[in-house]
């Protein structure tokens, strides 16, 4: 394709109307200026394609396209619309209810220079009083795409989506796991490092993600149903080598923390929802010994949350509880 812009970012929308033009102009505002922006409506209900096209009928730009989806497909299924129509070399995802600072495109391709072949940044938590903490992975710096995948495993590399570049042609043969409501960013990630030559992780924030108790992250009750498309995608695309051997307690690690997130998503419903209660107890009967005992070689503060949640799960809700507050500003 002549004039191709090098990265294409890509916007799944539903019902954001309130939000959505704060994200496009966020896009708009960046000091890098070959890339596309795909806004994919999928299928919303409330006005959000018609303030798009107003937007792109009062600031005329051929970087600009609107993909509107005939029926509703979720979050996964957006994303993947906008991968099949992406003509960048790298591509990156931006939510509808967040925004970028304006030097990430600059700064994140800046970063894949050489072989590296995904970059992630550092980001800005909004908690919903407008105040501001900035949050990066627990590793900085550069490593091979099979290092990448444990610490990922591990929880050193964030797990989003949409605070990284990527290389678009790692995406070969991988979509998001339509139907997923919950931990595909995490399982994708994880397939894509081991393709990757190199990786980097840097601390500076350049993306700002907002807090909202309405979100499908932190508004709904979730069940350990929610994860299961995520993780046979998961087994299907990674090969076995890499979930095994000296990558087992990685793996065993993996899904620890993916019972233990929602666990702790249901703990912050229960107080007015009773029927988290069930999605606690499944997270409780699902969590093993050997899963703890694996988990203790790669991260043992995991391990004894675990082990709190399955033995004295009351204190590991108040705990639990008291963190959230004071991370994410949000109450049970």
């Amino acid at each position: 394709m002549l004039n191709a812009p090098t990265i294409s970012v890509i916007m799944p929308s539903y019902n954001v109307a309130s939000t959505v033009l704060r994200a496009i102009d966020s896009v708009l505002a960046q000091s890098y200026e070959n890339f596309e922006l795909l806004i994919v409506n999928d299928a919303s209900t409330d006005d959000t394609e018609a303030v798009v096209k107003d937007k792109l009928a009062a600031v005329p730009d051929h970087r600009l396209r609107l993909i509107t989806l005939p029926a509703n497909v979720g979050l996964s299924g957006a994303r993947n619309a906008g991968l099949d129509a992406a003509a960048g070399e790298f591509v990156t995802f931006l939510d509808a209810d967040d925004e970028y600072l304006p030097e990430f495109l600059q700064t994140m391709a800046g970063e894949m220079a050489g072989d590296v072949d995904i970059a992630v940044a550092g980001h800005m938590v909004v908690r919903p009083d407008g105040s501001q903490a900035p949050r990066h992975s627990r590793f900085l710096g550069e490593c091979s795409g099979e290092q990448a995948m444990r610490h990922a495993m591990s929880d050193r590399l964030t797990p989003f989506t949409w605070d990284k570049l990527y290389r678009a042609s790692l995406f070969a043969g991988v979509r998001y796991p339509v139907g997923s409501t919950r931990f595909e960013d995490m399982t994708v990630n994880i397939i894509l490092y081991p393709r990757a030559r190199k990786i980097r992780s840097v601390e500076r924030p350049m993306h700002r993600y907002y807090i909202s108790a309405q979100s499908l992250t932190w508004g709904r009750i979730p069940t350990r149903s929610d994860t299961d498309l995520a993780l046979r995608d998961l087994d299907a695309l990674l090969p076995q080598r890499l979930r095994s051997g000296s990558n087992g307690r990685f793996y065993a690690s993996m899904r620890l923390l993916i019972t233990l997130i929602t666990a702790q998503s249901a703990i912050m419903k229960l107080k007015n929802q009773p029927a988290a209660q069930e999605t606690i107890d499944d997270c409780r009967r699902a969590l093993t010994f050997r899963q703890i005992a694996l988990t203790t070689l790669t991260r043992p503060p995991f391990a004894a949350a675990a082990l709190l949640l399955k033995v004295f799960p009351r204190p590991f809700a108040a705990l639990y509880i008291r963190h959230s507050a004071a991370s994410y500003g949000l109450a049970q």
